[in-house]
């Protein structure tokens, strides 16, 4: 019986294997605790498979799957609420973002999600573990330690979400027909619209 992308089956099977890979990410946060912010982004990037291969409701599913059991497997529960807060879903979502037409309007809304759910996760952190004091690493730059360090991690957000991108359109263009025999999705012409 040929594969076919309908089949619940064909979902469930993506669906598990690409979780079940994303929380063996998670568990090795206890092995490598140097890795604890970049295992989150690592498992995050794989929800695009399950959101090319299947859709972005069964990649949603697929996270929330990844998410709660992270929270009770994951040592590393700063690992686990990245990985929740954003690493998780930005993935699923950015093909939406970059829907927006208009530039700036599109990088105010990235930066806005991302801004967002860093300070949700500090917030959430800090009553969780009770530590408050984040920017202490930063007290040489005085005052001005809170606004250096959301400028870098803003930064460090533009190459993420560039290299993210880049995932993706290496996984899309070369991965999946190599490997899986699919070709690429044709871009719509203005015929097609009409």
């Amino acid at each position: 019986m040929p594969v076919n992308n309908k089949h619940t089956s064909y979902k469930v099977a993506v669906g598990g294997v690409v979780s079940a890979l994303c929380l063996t990410l998670m568990f090795l946060t206890g092995v490598f605790p140097l890795l604890s912010m970049a295992i989150p982004i690592y498992a995050g990037a794989l929800m695009i498979v399950v959101a090319r291969e299947v859709s972005t409701s069964w990649a949603f599913a697929a996270y929330c799957a990844v998410s709660l059991l992270s929270l009770f497997l994951t040592p590393d529960k700063e690992a686990s609420t990245l990985f929740i807060m954003f690493f998780g879903y930005y993935p699923i979502i950015l093909p939406w973002l970059d829907k927006i037409k208009f530039k700036l309007l599109r990088i105010c809304c990235k930066l806005a999600v991302f801004n967002g759910a860093i300070i949700i996760w500090y917030k959430l952190i800090a009553l969780i573990m009770g530590v408050y004091d984040f920017f202490g690493d930063f007290a040489f730059l005085g005052e001005y330690a809170v606004a250096a360090v959301m400028v870098f991690i803003n930064l460090v957000f533009a190459l993420y979400d560039y290299t993210i991108r880049m995932i993706e359109s290496v996984y899309v263009n070369w991965f999946r027909p190599t490997y899986f025999g699919k070709k690429k999705p044709k871009p719509q012409s203005k015929k097609d619209h009409s």
